[in-house]
């Protein structure tokens, strides 16, 4: 028994289908509206929403310059850490799928929708298309244009205003009208280059980290002065059990919280040393 399609369903399969059906117009209509929305919304948090609300999925840190333009907005895609500059178009007759990574310069289209080439079916409103896939860490210069049914592999650069035709694979730049190969992305990262960033991000909170634990220090030494004179003990089991469970809620990442703990366990026992060691001076 043959199964019955929507006209929607048609759309995403890539059939043909006709545009005029009621459910899709009412679709269109509903995507104008989130359209306005989201282009003219000012708070950055605001249209997010949005546009979490109006794709299909969206990964975290997504961020889209106005205006954005789409046929249903329910056919995009997107993974993590995508950026779109400036008047990006995405018409999503039928699935767009992008990666993580991924940018786009200002006025990047990408065209899933197609017409029949037989005039007298493209007359009668009949339409189709084929979806767009792009990979991870793809680079899309400004104005370049995606046809239907092109797949960008992972790494992929496409310059500005190349019209890309065929499907591209991994790692590799195409540019001109039609796109074509111009090179491929051999070079791998170096470790040490891939390291860097995050190394120097650690090398500056470094040095806010030591400031404070200098500050600290200054306080266990009027500790360790108080104590000698009133012959109390260094170790303080109470106080320090204390401490621990004070950094423990201070901790707002759960996985973090035992090896703060442990990480201070360490700096009360070289703090009780340096104390001994300044009270036996004396």
């Amino acid at each position: 028994m043959e199964t019955f399609k929507s006209e929607k369903q048609k759309m995403i399969d890539g059939e043909l289908y006709f545009a005029s059906d009621p459910e899709l117009s009412a679709s269109r209509q509903h995507a104008r509206e989130q359209m306005k929305l989201i282009n003219n919304e000012m708070d950055k948090q605001i249209r997010k929403q949005l546009i979490e609300e109006t794709f299909g999925t969206t990964g975290s840190n997504v961020y889209i310059e106005p205006s954005l333009k789409f046929d249903y907005g329910f056919n995009i895609h997107v993974g993590k850490n995508f950026y779109a500059n400036f008047d990006n178009i995405f018409l999503d007759i039928c699935p767009i799928k992008i990666g993580d990574n991924c940018m786009f310069g200002p006025n990047v289209q990408l065209y899933t929708a197609s017409h029949p080439l037989n005039a007298g079916k493209r007359n009668s409103g009949l339409e189709f298309g084929k979806p767009i896939t792009i990979g991870d860490n793809v680079w899309i210069g400004g104005g370049a244009v995606i046809v239907p049914g092109v797949t960008l592999g992972n790494n992929v650069v496409v310059a500005a205003g190349a019209v890309v035709t065929k499907s591209v694979p991994d790692d590799c730049v195409v540019g001109g009208n039609p796109a074509k190969v111009i090179k491929s992305i051999e070079e791998k990262a170096e470790m040490e280059d891939v390291l860097a960033a995050p190394r120097q991000k650690i090398d500056a909170l470094d040095r806010e980290i030591t400031s404070l634990l200098e500050q600290r220090m200054d306080a266990v030494m009027e500790i360790a002065a108080i104590k000698k004179l009133e012959g109390k003990d260094i170790l303080d089991s109470s106080r320090e059990q204390k401490v621990l469970e004070k950094i423990a809620s201070y901790t707002t990442k759960d996985e973090y919280k035992a090896v703060l703990q442990e990480t201070y366990t360490g700096i009360m026992a070289a703090s009780r040393a340096f104390q001994k060691e300044q009270i036996d001076k004396a």
